[in-house]
């Protein structure tokens, strides 16, 4: 009956549409609100445009809805109103704090969500060279508790080399690099933006030092109600 109810409740609590841009932007948040499950709207009214190839820092205080507008973004989290709207065709990819690494072989948890046979045993070599796991390149085919194996960092450097891979048109990095220090981090950046110089990235990061990186900050302030 709890989850029922709770199911009734989201359901009055609206949810939020996606679908196409009708100009040249690569997406748009269209008179969008996001409603946390207890009601609490985090996020109000936004009317936002973000082009090809920008690099978007989303910032605010703790409890401004930082991290859940990420999710709506990325289709995570679907209550509120209004609208994400993408470029149409344009693919999106996600990488959060904690990565979410299958079981099975290593090569599987690289190419995830994509299937372990969708790129060159060279060309997973490649993407982990580049994020500094060079020293994994021989274990590809190795089946080991990998979420336990690596550590926080390994796993966030895990998630960009399948970024690399997959090559989308838009990443939102969700403190995607909170787990490596300030050195790795920029090294990470730096390496997104020379592999994938066109895409569109929308970050969330509590370090100050991030937003070199990037070429417009949105900044959300805290709502009431």
């Amino acid at each position: 009956l709890d989850g029922l109810e709770r199911a009734e409740e989201n359901d009055r609590l609206g949810r939020i549409q996606r679908g196409e841009t009708e100009d040249g932007a690569m997406l748009s948040l269209r008179n969008l609100s996001v409603t946390l499950d207890d009601g609490t709207s985090v996020v109000k009214e936004t009317e936002v445009a973000i082009e090809p190839g920008e690099r978007v820092l989303v910032s605010g205080e703790s409890g401004t809805g930082k991290s859940t507008l990420v999710r709506a973004i990325a289709g995570l989290w679907p209550w509120g109103s209004g609208s994400v709207d993408f470029h149409p065709g344009k693919r999106l990819f996600m990488l959060p704090q904690r990565p979410y690494i299958p079981s099975g072989t290593l090569r599987r948890a690289t190419c995830y969500p994509a299937a372990a046979d969708n790129w060159k045993t060279k060309e997973i070599a490649a993407a982990l060279d580049k994020v500094g796991l060079g020293y994994l390149k021989d274990r590809l085919e190795e089946e080991a508790p990998w979420d336990q194996t690596l550590s926080g960092g390994e796993k966030q450097r895990l998630a960009f080399a399948r970024l690399l891979l997959h090559a989308p048109d838009i990443v939102v990095l969700d403190e995607a690099t909170s787990a490596l220090d300030e050195k790795s981090q920029d090294t990470m950046m730096q390496t997104v933006m020379k592999e994938l110089p066109t895409v569109t990235i929308i970050s969330v990061a509590h370090r100050a030092e991030l937003e070199a990186f990037h070429t417009r900050k949105i900044t959300l302030e805290r709502r009431e109600g």
